[in-house]
This record gives structure tokens, sequence and C-alpha cells, in this order.
């Protein structure tokens, strides 16, 4: 629905510049409607100094330029999500008396996920750790690596020196 309302709104100011012919006000309204396509086609929110999901894969510095904030305030899994270069990193924090120097172990049964543009796309990293590092009342904070791979090739991807701060899921 927000795609619709976005590509009516910018094909309206558009037929509306060229039938005044002012090329300013054309520009201008694409230069608009881009801005909103891009706030609502986005999921999340963008990456900052305070907020970030960063990593290197395969010896190459990733970091997320959107973090998808888990809404769930009922569960008591919060899922970090960060997206940026063509690439998606994922995974569960169990919340309940999470402490500073928690350990998540990524396994079978409690994977973290790892997302790229390539052929086979998604990939399950079933080896590896997330360590809560610091809690305050805006987020915490952690450091995790892992060894993606997929069952289909036996192509992988080593995540290492990762690191991230999100917020706190919203409350409704």
């Amino acid at each position: 629905m927000r795609h619709l309302i976005s590509l009516s709104f910018f094909g309206i100011l558009i037929f509306f510049s060229k039938c005044s012919g002012q090329t300013q006000q054309a520009a201008e309204a694409k230069k608009l409607a881009g801005e909103i396509a891009e706030k609502t086609n986005t999921p999340g929110e963008p990456s900052s100094e305070t907020l970030y999901m960063k990593a290197t894969i395969d010896g190459k510095p990733w970091k997320a330029t959107r973090l998808i904030r888990d809404e769930s305030v009922s569960s008591n899994n919060y899922r970090v999500t960060g997206t940026g270069n063509e690439t998606t990193i994922g995974f569960y924090v169990y919340l309940p008396h999470l402490k500073v120097g928690d350990v998540t172990e990524f396994r079978e049964d409690h994977a973290a996920d790892f997302i790229t543009n390539d052929e086979h796309s998604f990939y399950g990293a079933r080896t590896g750790k997330f360590v809560i590092t610091k809690l305050d009342d805006q987020g915490f904070e952690g450091t995790f690596y892992f060894t993606a791979t997929t069952s289909s090739v036996s192509k992988k991807f080593e995540v290492t020196a990762g690191s991230l701060r999100f917020p706190w899921a919203k409350r409704k």
C-alpha cells in the first residue's frame, strides 16, 4: 500500500510539473518522491554511531546500513537484524534475565541467519557465539562470530569481529 501511495504521489507531482513546464519543480518533485520511497520502502531504521551492526565477512569489512528492530514486546526472544551491501545478518537474543557476559551459542536449533543475493541466498550459522557486553536503558551491545553454510553447496562464509548496538523493542 505504501508503494502505491508513493508511486501515485510521484506520478501526480511529475504530471503537474510537466504540464506547467517548470523543470526545476519536476526535479524537486522527483527528489521528494525518492525520499518518500526510501523512507517507506526500506524496512528498519538507518544505522548510526549509536545504533549499528558490523562485522568482517571473509576478511572484508561489512556494516549494516539499516537495522530492523524486533517489534514483538511479548516474546522472550528478541530478533536482531542488520542489512547492508546485499547481505543480511540476523539472530535471536534471549531476553529474560539478560546480563553482561551472557553467551548465546549458535547451533542446529538456534542458528544465525546469513542472507546474500547469490544463487543460494540463505545460509545458516550453527557454530559461533554472541556475547552481551553492555546493557543500558536505550539498548544492548554485544560481539558475535559464526560460520554460515548451506547444505546444498559447500560454500561458506566466515563472519568474525562482529559487534552491534541494538535498541530495545518499541513499547506499544
